[in-house]
């Protein structure tokens, strides 16, 4: 690869890691609000409705990000949603420790700061690979002869 390669490459991992954290944010707050109707309302069964519109609503952004930015189609039925959003919250939850635990010892600006970006590209990363399991194949018509 060249070094103009690398670093377009990068570019687009730390964008999608930020996009997906920015997005994330957003969706999250209205997330949270209907989560806890739910949960006033349905207990039990609207916790359980409230984390599966969680997977879906994760697994959703980044089959989204991943189609805008990395130009790849991504199978989005319910079921591969719902299994993307879960595996991406696992995995995203995992990579936060690391970062979680610095920023707890070193408690400034500076070091929230660069978790941030380190974390954006790590989360670019992890979440590009996650929708790769769901790739969908281009089919191309081959003449026999």
């Amino acid at each position: 690869m060249t070094k103009h390669s690398w670093i377009i490459l990068l570019l687009k991992y730390f964008i999608h890691g930020i996009m997906f954290s920015i997005l994330i944010l957003a969706l999250m707050l209205m997330w949270a609000v209907a989560f806890v109707v739910l949960v006033i309302i349905g207990l039990f069964i609207g916790l359980i409705i409230g984390l599966l519109l969680l997977f879906f609503i994760v697994g959703g952004l980044n089959v989204f990000l991943t189609k805008t930015i990395w130009s790849v189609s991504i199978k989005s039925d319910w079921k591969n949603l719902l299994l993307h959003g879960l595996i991406l919250i696992v995995l995203l939850f995992l990579a936060e420790i690391p970062g979680a635990i610095i920023s707890y010892n070193m408690p400034d600006i500076t070091v929230t700061v660069a978790v941030l970006v380190v974390n954006s590209f790590i989360y670019g990363l992890i979440a590009k690979r996650v929708a790769n399991f769901w790739k969908e194949e281009r089919k191309e018509i081959s003449e026999q002869v």
